[in-house]
């Protein structure tokens, strides 16, 4: 598996599994007026700002040519020296092979070693594969809080990992 920095090639890969994981996981939690307006250019937009943000990086994991996901992330607008992991995504096939876990690991050693103190995450409550995960990494309970998708309110939580020590 070879995991590097992406490029504007990247993007229909990352567009597509974000909007396919998006739709399929949080179908029942986020509203059908939110989940719609997904389309895959509005994915793709989203990030192609992200990649020529250079305060942002996107991190994208392929097995020869095949596509298996992504990480993103960017400092975190309310904690101080806090690295935030924005969106995480894993193709269904390649899911269960320890992808969403490299990825972790690859954003957390980034943290790290640029210097930031922790490293959070925030998630729809309701969303346990993704809790289980990052807590079996290391990330534990910050808060609970109401989070707005595009007008749809939501259950969130958010999880801080407090030692990137562990990312070595």
């Amino acid at each position: 598996m070879n995991i590097r920095l992406a490029v504007t090639d990247d993007l229909n890969n990352i567009a597509e599994v974000y909007r396919y994981n998006h739709i399929n996981t949080y179908k029942g939690m986020l509203s059908d007026k939110y989940l719609s307006h997904l389309t895959l250019d509005y994915c793709r937009d989203k990030w192609k700002k992200y990649i020529e943000d250079t305060k942002k990086r996107i991190w994208v994991a392929y097995e020869a040519d095949i596509f298996l996901g992504f990480v993103a992330g960017m400092e975190d607008s309310e904690l101080p020296d806090t690295w935030y992991l924005d969106s995480l995504h894993v193709t269904e096939g390649a899911r269960g092979k320890g992808i969403g876990t490299a990825l972790i690991k690859i954003i957390g050693k980034y943290a790290n070693e640029n210097n930031y103190a922790k490293m959070s995450i925030c998630i729809v409550q309701g969303n346990d594969s993704a809790s289980n995960l990052y807590k079996k990494l290391g990330a534990e309970h910050f808060s609970y809080f109401y989070d707005d998708f595009c007008g749809t309110v939501s259950d969130s939580e958010k999880l801080l990992w407090r030692d990137l020590k562990i990312f070595e």
